[in-house]
């Protein structure tokens, strides 16, 4: 077999273990800085970066592997913890909010400390907005991304959560992988929530795919379908799991127990009860939305 041929790892399986990252990283990190050692430059950085040692991506890499680092973690207690961990001046600690624009923006940040363009590692876990940092990115091309997805949402499906800081729903992996390929990254591993892209200028040294398989990457998608019956019942195909909440949904409930009934067999009361059920929804909706809706009653009128 030609050396060339060997390089098709996917998932990186069999070299997942932990020193200091949560599910497998650090030894899918070492592996894929083998391949890549010849062009090495030993820098990193990762945000929230947490005291710099819990469920960390980077901590072996500084640690066992004598790597230069930004560590980003806005919270003090934990920036505290970090400055401890790391008295080294050439660990670089930062007490702020990455943010998508302005002073706090990654570029800007990795600009004002003189990184290289092109950096080997960035790790993005912020349980939320990973996907819009990613996007956000455009001075920087690092040589390999890792960068949290939401391992709840199906691999089919693309699901981007609003661009707020604020909201942690997390985006789709087929939305990151879109977006990763848009901006000229490779994905080339997976681990329970996480991806790994590198930037095709580095491609060949790592893999000799040319086309991403999201199944094969993600064996273990959570596929679950939702379908209602007749009378309004509302099934999933296997139960609901808020994993973060520590919560099993067995069963979702729409409609108040008198309604969950086939309509053509309501009686009067019912189809009246139902009119006035439908209208608070919809009174619901408009409330939560009122500029939307402004916005095409507005439209309509003046059309």
């Amino acid at each position: 077999m030609r050396e060339r041929d060997k390089i098709i790892d996917f998932n990186f399986e069999s070299y997942k273990k932990n020193i200091f990252s949560q599910s497998g990283e650090d030894g899918i990190i070492e592996e894929i800085f083998k391949r890549l050692n010849e062009v090495s430059d030993k820098r990193c950085c990762e945000f929230g970066a947490c005291d710099g040692k819990f469920l960390s991506n980077t901590c072996n890499l500084i640690t066992n592997h004598n790597y230069e680092a930004i560590l980003i973690e806005p919270d003090k207690r934990r920036f505290d913890e970090l400055n401890i961990n790391f008295p080294d001046k050439k660990i670089i600690k930062i007490n702020k909010f990455v943010n998508f624009s302005g002073e706090n923006s990654l570029d800007n940040i990795l600009e004002n400390n003189n990184f290289n363009k092109d950096f080997d590692f960035l790790s993005i876990d912020i349980d939320g907005c990973d996907y819009w940092i990613f996007e956000s990115l455009s001075k920087f091309t690092p040589k390999v991304i890792c960068i949290e997805f939401n391992p709840l949402i199906p691999n089919k499906v693309d699901f981007i959560q609003e661009k707020k800081m604020k909201i942690n729903q997390g985006s789709s992996a087929k939305s990151i992988i879109d977006l990763g390929l848009k901006k000229n990254y490779f994905p080339i591993a997976s681990t329970d929530c996480n991806l790994f892209f590198v930037h095709n200028k580095f491609k060949q040294k790592i893999t000799n795919l040319d086309k991403i398989d999201i199944n094969q990457l993600l064996p273990n998608s959570n596929d679950n379908y939702i379908f209602c019956g007749y009378d309004g019942t509302v099934f999933t195909s296997k139960p609901l799991n808020l994993a973060w909440h520590g919560i099993t949904v067995e069963e979702i409930k729409i409609l108040p127990k008198i309604l969950n009934i086939f309509p053509g067999n309501y009686n009067f009361f019912q189809k009246i009860l139902l009119k006035f059920f439908k209208f608070f929804i919809n009174l619901i909706k408009y409330l939560s939305k009122p500029r939307y809706y402004l916005r095409i009653l507005l439209t309509s009128l003046f059309r």
